[in-house]
């Protein structure tokens, strides 16, 4: 096993140092990352200790109560016909203490009912690591796109800074223009390193998933492809399936179970037994039979009784509570995503198509000296910021929809492959 783990560091680092040198590139998929972290994630690796921790508990609570031996010897060690063990009576007993209330089916029954609760415990944990890992990974996308997007910014203020060279060579305008111009260039390379930096570090956060480093320098995906927006209608109707209220009734149920436990456990059990005597004085033998239950002249058990009540009813107000928080949960961020589509719709239609004009227009009109060198900059800069706002809006997208998937219940591993 370390062999072979140790011919696997080498080959990742063997794979990154080549990328470093040649400029190769190592992507990964969306289902690979869903894969790899479901396999490997430590938080969903506790899991199986609680599964086992619950079958212990699920044996104990079906075990019956052992027999009692009990042996009784009686004058002895006295004076007369009790002298030491010339009179004396011995008695052999076993005795069983029988639950009533059907105390041993309700334990078995709560074992049940906390197998189910961490079932869906384990659930709701997956669907959380699950869009955790996918909000890292539209995150490094994200990223990647703004590098396409600075670098093509990077490739317009070069071109620029040739234009504006040529004409201070010409003697048209000044120096400062020029230098104005390379010190808008100087900031978006020193951009570039940051987002490469910023790239870089998010592949490793997205390996941690999986309790890795990264062996990979890319993800695949392209934030354009937006999804749509399911319906309010829709959403609506899958709160009742939704893992996070289904989580709140099983506990809930868990709660009503420890309350018919309570209750059981309130009514004594009886002991009843039987065994030989032996009375040596008459060299004689008989059969004892004894039966004993506890006076209930109250109920052992009503403190137990009433704290697993409180904690019934506290369920089930929680139970209300989280069904009207994802209610408005859904329904806020299906707000937020119909307004950033709305944007988003504006942007492709409306701003960029004018800033476009507007570029063209300032470029054309500053070779002939119509506009200064400042209103080129302003208009390559109006059409960079409506290309990043564009960015950002479909990333906001993919975000919210990742949501309303995570509090609707939807299979996330499934979509997650489906987005491919």
């Amino acid at each position: 096993m370390k062999l072979l783990l140790n011919r696997r560091a080498i080959c990742i680092a063997a794979l990154l140092l080549l990328s470093a040198k040649s400029g190769l590139t190592f992507a990964i998929e969306l289902s690979t990352t869903v894969t790899r972290t479901l396999e490997a994630n430590p938080e969903l690796q506790l899991y199986p200790y609680h599964v086992r921790a619950l079958e212990g508990q699920a044996i104990q609570a079906g075990l019956k109560l052992n027999p009692t031996l009990h042996v009784d010897v009686e004058n002895i060690f006295g004076t007369g016909d009790s002298r030491f063990l010339a009179g004396h009576e011995l008695t052999l007993s076993l005795s069983q203490v029988i639950e009533l209330g059907q105390k041993r089916e309700k334990r078995i029954d709560l074992v049940d009912r906390k197998t189910l609760a961490i079932q869906q415990e384990y659930e709701v944990k997956r669907l959380d690591i699950i869009a955790s890992l996918l909000r890292d990974y539209y995150q490094t996308l994200r990223l990647q796109h703004l590098m396409t997007w600075n670098s093509q910014r990077i490739k317009t203020e070069q071109a620029a800074l040739k234009v504006i060279e040529r004409r201070a060579n010409a003697g048209v305008v000044s120096k400062a223009d020029v230098m104005r111009m390379q010190l808008r260039l100087a900031k978006s390379q020193a951009k570039h390193s940051a987002l490469k930096a910023q790239h870089a570090h998010s592949l490793n956060v997205l390996a941690a998933n999986w309790a890795e480093s990264a062996d990979f320098t890319e993800v695949v995906g392209d934030l354009s492809q937006i999804p749509s927006a399911p319906t309010l209608e829709s959403l609506s109707q899958a709160v009742q399936s939704a893992p996070d209220y289904l989580l709140s009734v099983t506990q809930a149920r868990t709660n009503e179970t420890q309350l018919a436990l309570a209750h059981a456990e309130g009514q004594a059990n009886i002991t009843v037994g039987a065994g030989i005597r032996r009375l040596e004085a008459n060299n004689d033998n008989a059969f004892v039979f004894n039966i004993s239950m506890p006076l209930q002249w109250q109920n052992s058990n009503q403190g137990n009784i009433a704290t697993a009540r409180a904690l019934y009813e506290k369920s089930l107000a929680h139970q209300d509570m989280m069904k009207i928080r994802l209610e408005t949960s859904l329904q806020r961020i299906h707000s937020a995503m119909l307004n950033n589509l709305k944007q988003l719709q504006l942007i492709g239609s409306d701003l960029q198509p004018v800033a476009y004009s507007l570029l063209d227009e300032v470029k054309q009109g500053y070779q002939i000296g119509l506009y200064s060198v400042l209103q080129w900059v302003d208009a390559q800069d109006e059409l960079f910021n409506i290309e990043r706002k564009r960015i950002e809006a479909q990333h906001a997208i993919h975000l919210q929809y990742l949501e309303l998937e995570r509090l609707s219940g939807h299979d996330l591993t499934l979509q997650a492959a489906n987005k491919e």
